[in-house]
Parts: C-alpha cells; sequence; structure tokens
C-alpha cells in the first residue's frame, strides 16, 4: 500500500524535539530540510519517507557544512527489521547520524537513534552561510549516542499498561472491543516482551510492579501523558 504520509510531514515532530533540546531551527535553507543552531553549533537533519541512496548521497554533503548530520526517516514498524537495521550500521561507518519519527502515531515525535562519531563544528563557508540564512529569518518555513527505537509495537504496549492502570483487570477482547486497542492486544500480552504484565486469569491481565515502575518513572514522556489521558477518557 502506498504511503499517505508526506516529508513534511516529518517537519514539526523534529523541530519541536530540537527546540526543545535549545536550538533555534528552520526549514528548507540553503537546500537543507532543517538546519538548526545552538551555542554556534550547526545541525542539519535531510528527510525521507523511505531509505534510498539518495538520502545517504545528501547527507554526506551536507557533511561539508558540519558533521552534525542526520537523516530522518519514519520509524519502522519493527526495531529488528533488517533494512533499518543494514541502515543504522551504513551511517554508523559514514558518521551521520538518524532521527526517526513516528507517523504512524497519534502523538507524532521525533527520536535521535544515533549520534553522527565525528562531531566537529566546522567553520567553512557553506557552514557560514547556512548560519546567516538562519540568523536572519524572523519566520519559519516547513522544510521537506543510541537510544531504544519506539517503534509501533512498543507504543502499543504502553497503550495497553496504561489502560490496565487505569481499568484494572482486563482481557484482550475487552482491550479491543471496548478500548479500541489494535488485533494484536492479545499477542502482545501473550508474549509480554516488556515484561509489563501479569496474568491473573485464563485469557486476563493486569499491570505488574514492572509495568507500573515503568510508568511511573517515564511519566512526562509524551505517550505516557497521551495514552493516560485516553485510558481516563480525557480528549
Amino acid at each position: 500500500m502506498k504511503s499517505t504520509y508526506k516529508e513534511t510531514d516529518m517537519y514539526n515532530p523534529i523541530r519541536d524535539m530540537l527546540i526543545d533540546q535549545g536550538f533555534i531551527v528552520r526549514g528548507e535553507v540553503k537546500g537543507c530540510d532543517i538546519a538548526a543552531v545552538k551555542d554556534n553549533v550547526l545541525w542539519i537533519v535531510e528527510m525521507k519517507l523511505s531509505i534510498n541512496l539518495k538520502l545517504v548521497f545528501q547527507a554526506m554533503e551536507r557533511k561539508t557544512a558540519t558533521d552534525w548530520v542526520f537523516v530522518a526517516v519514519p520509524r519502522p514498524r519493527n526495531a529488528r527489521d533488517s533494512n533499518f537495521k543494514q541502515l543504522q550500521k551504513l551511517l554508523k561507518k559514514l558518521e551521520v547520524g538518524l532521527i526517526t519519527v513516528a507517523l504512524d502515531s497519534p502523538v507524532r515525535h521525533a527520536e535521535i537513534i544515533l549520534f553522527p562519531s565525528g562531531q566537529a563544528n566546522k567553520t567553512t563557508k557553506k557552514a557560514a552561510n547556512v548560519r546567516r540564512e538562519i540568523a536572519g529569518r524572523t519566520t519559519d518555513t516547513t522544510g521537506g549516542g543510541k537510544t531504544t527505537v519506539n517503534t509501533a509495537y512498543r507504543e502499543r504496549s504502553v497503550r495497553i499498561a496504561c489502560l490496565l492502570e487505569a481499568h484494572g483487570n482486563l482481557s484482550a477482547k475487552e482491550l479491543t472491543q471496548t478500548h479500541g486497542c489494535e488485533k494484536d492486544a492479545n499477542s502482545i500480552l501473550r508474549i509480554n516482551h516488556y515484561g509489563w504484565y501479569k496474568n491473573t486469569a485464563r485469557g486476563r491481565y493486569e499491570l505488574n510492579d514492572i509495568g507500573r515502575a515503568y510508568l511511573h518513572e517515564n511519566a512526562t514522556e509524551k505517550l505516557v501523558i497521551f495514552y493516560r489521558m485516553k485510558a481516563e477518557g480525557v480528549d
């Protein structure tokens, strides 16, 4: 099925993430999808909806301006996706960073998965031109170390955890038919990949201490806030 997303859909989540980290962010700067500056350090992000050589070539060209270059792609449905794994290996060798964007989530957000290795702040003419362009703008234009990948599977697991926290003992049927969870809720509960759930009776589950601790420790994380509110019926 052809994707209904556009590259520009990734811009706001990436911009918001960078702004939260103290960057001044602008889109479509001197051919760069996203350019951001903090303490005179220049970051450049190139976005694509799919992994291809053009994205890699663009990233390598941007490294003439700064070593802080990232490529951004939609997050994979599975962190073990072979293409995604190969992309990470390639980018690591090229000393290019990686950002994923959760376009398939009602809480669209960006995450830095891989930082570039070089991390030198270059003082080339091209870098100076990009910085000057950012400084000269008062309005924005939407631009076309390693952490855990927050996959769609993980997000569905967080949603179930929040529902169990709010409503107690539930079955997979109740999660899907009453609370609107995806059809794989039963599989998520049974496999219990993150160790958050406890089987209390045949086909029924509740949140265990590990799951409660996770939600408590990540209470300010966007996904947890969103799905806790949804579980409580707050829009």
